[in-house]
């Protein structure tokens, strides 16, 4: 995950940065929503390969989806 992001680093930095910058900001919502402190062992990490998280915006809300890659 990322390429995306690392391919527009070289034509639009400010926007590349910009997203950098709200993955750090969602990560630490998630975390607050989940009570402050989440713990996640390494594998669960390492099993994320086969999904993909879907979003979109709709009357000013984020909404998330985690999918599987088809």
């Amino acid at each position: 995950m990322g390429k995306g992001i690392d391919m527009a680093r070289a034509f639009a930095p400010e926007h590349a940065a910009m997203l950098d910058d709200f993955k750090d900001q969602l990560l630490i919502v998630l975390v607050k929503r989940l009570g402050g402190k989440v713990n996640i062992p390494v594998e669960e990490v390492d099993g994320t390969g086969q999904d993909l998280l879907m979003f979109s915006v709709r009357d000013r809300v984020f909404q998330f989806e985690a999918r599987k890659k088809q």
